[in-house]
């Protein structure tokens, strides 16, 4: 008589072998792992390959042990995954014998943990037939999803390395997904930096740059009467040198190092840098490092929260005169900074001191016990700071709007 087992369907054996299985899916993806690190050439020598190709075949196998057991999930992620790494060798030129074999190797693991659990539960290996042909097709499948990406990493390789420059750049100030940006960066054959410099230039009358003056190590998107940079920071003052040699009145706005991840924040904040300049808030350099404005740039990051906060926190400073309100906001915000005697304040501002104890007595009239709580004390000082900065630049929003809402 047959063995029960063998009588067993496909949907049966997967729902009897497989969920052992998946419940050591994090140990089998470490042995998976260490087999392709110790058995595929090409693999032994690269922590970011061996990182790329184990996060691939283990989402593989999840897919196809949920997809065995009858569960509704998609095969996207891991088809993309695949064809990202099919890409990226197709990009640097490699071939997908490494690949194949590495899948190959990791389906073979995969393959022997679950005949040890069927046979550790009598089930016979004539009823994992149907499970090894779905094993089989799901690697094929697997395979010609590397191969697609292939053909359009070569494609992309053999056409027009610029064309990956071009989308490595758009990637990194759009924000893009890592494995994206890392796939452009090898077939653009650009070393992506732990840390990048972003910079946007303000380039005079309409001008385009032209980015073969640059270095090579130097991404550049241009457009009419504007450009972004992006370089690692040993070599972004060089370039800014270059563009400005080529356009002595261009003005730059250089960010401080940031993650790849975060170009696309530093692209923003830098642009925003700008545009605090062309209002007068920050000073009119040829070069402005960001870093030293950091604050400033966080703080008209958001215009109606700071209109909102001035309209609130500093209400007595908009009843005052113009003049009052200029010299007493300007020595507010020392004290608040500094929290100086009145010499040292004085010293700072070029007045004398009783002048500014004369200044102090106003201040304390005008906002009392406030000036003890430290919460308002953090609030009071950046809204001033952001706010006297728009005010000696000329904008009387901030006034106008108090005198429209008090009529």
């Amino acid at each position: 008589m047959p063995d029960a087992a063998m009588q067993m369907d496909s949907s049966e054996t997967a729902r009897l072998v497989l969920p052992p299985v998946r419940r050591r899916l994090p140990r089998i993806a470490q042995q998976v792992t260490e087999e392709i690190r110790s058995t595929v050439p090409g693999f032994a020598d690269s922590d970011h390959r061996q990182q790329l190709i184990s996060t691939a075949v283990n989402s593989a196998a999840a897919y196809f042990l949920a997809s065995a057991l009858g569960e509704p999930v998609s095969s996207m992620a891991s088809d993309d995954l695949f064809r990202k790494m099919g890409f990226r060798e197709g990009g640097t030129g490699a071939d997908l014998s490494a690949l194949d074999s590495a899948v190959r190797v990791a389906a073979g693991t995969y393959w022997a943990e679950i005949r040890v659990e069927a046979a550790r539960l009598g089930v016979s290996p004539y009823a994992l037939e149907d499970l090894r042909d779905a094993l089989d097709s799901y690697v094929d499948h697997l395979l010609a999803q590397a191969r697609q990406g292939h053909d359009a990493g070569s494609a992309a390789r053999e056409q027009d390395s610029g064309l990956a420059r071009r989308r490595l750049v758009d990637g990194l100030l759009s924000g893009a997904d890592r494995e994206d940006i890392e796939a452009y960066a090898e077939v653009a054959l650009w070393p992506l930096p732990p840390l990048l410099v972003v910079a946007a230039v303000e380039l005079p009358g309409g001008a385009r740059l032209d980015p073969s003056v640059l270095p090579s190590s130097v991404l550049c998107r241009t457009a009419s009467g504007r450009a972004a940079l992006i370089s690692s920071e040993d070599v972004m003052a060089d370039a800014i040198a270059t563009v400005r040699s080529q356009l002595p009145t261009a003005r730059a706005a250089v960010c401080w190092p940031v993650e790849p991840r975060d170009a696309s924040s530093a692209h923003r904040w830098t642009q925003r840098a700008l545009a605090l300049v062309g209002k007068g808030i920050l000073p009119a350099r040829p070069v402005l490092d960001c870093r030293a404005y950091r604050t400033e740039i966080w703080l008209h990051a958001e215009p109606v929260m700071r209109r909102q906060l001035a309209q609130e926190l500093l209400q007595p400073l908009l009843e005052e005169t113009p003049n009052s309100r200029e010299i007493l906001s300007e020595t507010l915000l020392v004290w608040l900074e500094t929290r100086d005697s009145a010499p040292a304040i004085a010293a700072r501002l070029g007045v004398h001191p009783q002048t500014v104890r004369y200044r102090w007595r106003r201040i304390n009239q005008l906002f009392g016990e406030a000036l003890h709580d430290p919460e308002y004390v953090v609030q009071l000082t950046l809204v001033l700071k952001a706010s006297i900065a728009l005010w000696v630049a000329g904008d009387q929003s901030d006034f106008e709007r108090y005198s429209g809402r008090a009529q």
